[in-house]
């Protein structure tokens, strides 16, 4: 019984340490955007700001085209959940309960997708953006980013392993196909819905690298473009850089407290046959 307490308190003292090592990056990033510069470059950084101020978050708005940034996020990351969730969730349907030619060569084409890196793919695509004029447009931003190797994957999956005796059942009663994919699949992979729009949102959020090479204008900026922007050659603006940081993880956050609930149990049954 005393070995039973002790590995249990082990366990927990590990599982804490493990948070607070996690926790403590997030905690000075927060103490740093209260800091003034001399204060926010210290070494070692200070636990707690000596002067706290909010200098750095009203210059956020005021110097930086900060609400600007966060406005066209907020556009690519809702047009990326809503259409990785549609036309994933379409397209893994079709590869888990259609009959087509050459299904199983885009499949296995899916699957090497899925082993190449993404990096690979930005040239041509950025030249397949030029030819078409959508180039420094949101518009080239979302569009390369509608579909998910991952995401098809996914849906293709759970559909799978759900029961088809209800799909049946509605096209005994006259549906087709599209009818019985919005109104019996796609209502029963809401738990997929939740756990995979809330990874396409937190990808979306912080969406750097194809934003930096396609936009040039700074008014289409989004918002990790933006930030990065405070990065100079010979300056750093750590309390600026931090605040905005801040900001900017607060909608991830406020997400993950609303669907905790939503994501435990997805991730609870997602290996349960439906």
């Amino acid at each position: 019984m005393r070995k039973k307490s002790f590995w249990k308190v082990l366990k927990y003292i590990i599982l804490l340490l493990g948070g607070v090592i996690f926790f403590l990056p997030y905690w000075f990033m927060v103490v740093i955007s209260f800091e003034t510069p001399q204060e926010a470059s210290a070494i070692p950084p200070h636990w707690l700001p000596p002067n706290p101020t909010l200098r750095n978050y009203v210059r956020l708005f005021t110097q930086l085209r900060f609400g600007t940034y966060m406005l066209n996020s907020v556009i690519v990351t809702a047009s990326l959940v809503v259409g990785q969730i549609l036309l994933c969730s379409l397209a893994g349907y079709a590869f888990a309960r259609l009959y087509f030619p050459g299904k199983s060569v885009f499949f296995f084409a899916l699957l090497v997708v899925l082993m190449v890196p993404g990096i690979i793919l930005l040239i041509p695509r950025y030249i397949v953006l030029k030819y078409f004029g959508l180039t420094n447009t949101l518009t080239g931003v979302i569009l390369f980013q509608l579909l998910s190797a991952f995401g098809i994957f996914l849906y293709r999956q759970q559909i799978m392993s759900m029961p088809i005796e209800l799909e049946e059942a509605a096209v005994c009663d006259g549906a087709n196909v599209i009818q019985v994919f919005y109104r019996v699949v796609f209502p029963l992979l809401q738990s997929v819905h939740t756990s995979f729009g809330l990874l396409v949102f937190i990808y979306g959020w912080n969406l750097f690298l194809w934003p930096l090479i396609v936009l040039s204008s700074s008014k289409k900026y989004t918002l990790p473009v933006g930030l990065a922007q405070l990065q100079g050659r010979y300056f750093f603006d750590f309390g600026m850089m931090m605040a905005g940081a801040v900001v900017a993880t607060i909608p991830v956050i406020v997400l993950l407290l609303v669907f905790q609930k939503q994501i435990i149990r997805s991730m609870a049954y997602s290996g349960l046959k439906q």
